[in-house]
């Protein structure tokens, strides 16, 4: 299964009109995968695809045949794989940076098991996010925080979104991830570009705003040293987080996302 192959058939159906960008072997540089097309609004698109690890496939497949509950361990939060593919597809949207264009999109598929856990992770690894559980007067509630940990649309500003998808049961469940920090990010937001996603877009700014997600301030150091890791109470990010939103005390959390299964005989 090939990236481009399985992206282009997503854009497609999507309502994007496609293009392959060509590799010229006098250029000798590494392009991105297409130029997508809505309403005369043009986008740069790198596709990757996030497959298992061969290990992973035949662990899984060992289990299943033995009639035993097959464990695909996952952990939510930021991974540096996904870190090293959106650096590797920044810099092949900045090579194609020569051709005319309003926007540069990475496109992320995650096929296998635990799909849903690597897209999470790769949304984790652009966004820094994480989960926050606040307790106060003996209720535990939760918000997820945006940009909590270094995230790679910050360190990536030229990226101004990102298209996370996974392939689940045959059908591809597909969300398109705003960048506050890409210097075009108040002209995608309000672009028509966006309406085939019909409402399956991630704005940050507009959940904060609506009371459902964190945002740090920019000036907040993100890095951690062991006597901050010792205990929530000396994390100076939890702490700034508390005084902005004046909340109770709060945990950050990554939880683990292990995928469970088990094949069964449908004659059965």
């Amino acid at each position: 299964m090939k990236s481009d192959e399985v992206a282009y058939e997503l854009l497609q159906n999507l309502g994007y009109a496609v293009e392959v960008i060509s590799t010229s072997d006098n250029e000798q540089k590494k392009e991105a995968d297409f130029l997508i097309c809505y309403k005369n609004i043009v986008a740069i698109v790198e596709a990757k695809l996030k497959e298992d690890d061969p290990n992973i496939i035949n662990e899984k497949e060992r289990n299943l045949v033995a009639g035993e509950v097959s464990i695909v361990e996952g952990k939510l939060g930021r991974n540096e794989i996904h870190s090293g593919i959106i650096n590797k597809a920044t810099k092949q949207l900045i090579s194609s940076g020569d051709k005319e264009h309003d926007f540069k999109i990475i496109s992320f598929i995650a096929t296998g098991s635990n799909v849903k856990t690597k897209a999470d992770q790769f949304k984790d690894t652009i966004y820094g996010s994480t989960l926050i559980m606040e307790s106060s007067d003996s209720v535990t509630t939760s918000k997820i925080c945006y940009f909590f940990r270094n995230a790679d649309f910050y360190r990536k500003k030229e990226i101004d979104a990102a298209i996370v998808s996974y392939i689940l049961n045959d059908k591809i469940i597909t969300q398109l991830c705003l960048n506050p920090y890409s210097k075009k990010f108040e002209v995608l937001r309000n672009s028509i570009f966006l309406e085939p996603f019909n409402g399956a877009v991630i704005d940050p700014i507009q959940l904060e705003n609506q009371g459902l997600a964190y945002i740090p301030d920019a000036d907040v150091e993100r890095t951690l040293n062991d006597f901050h890791k010792l205990s929530p109470v000396y994390s100076p990010i939890l702490q700034h987080l508390t005084k902005k939103y004046n909340t109770g005390f709060l945990v950050g959390v990554d939880f683990d996302s292990p995928e469970l299964s088990i094949r069964t005989n449908k004659e059965e």
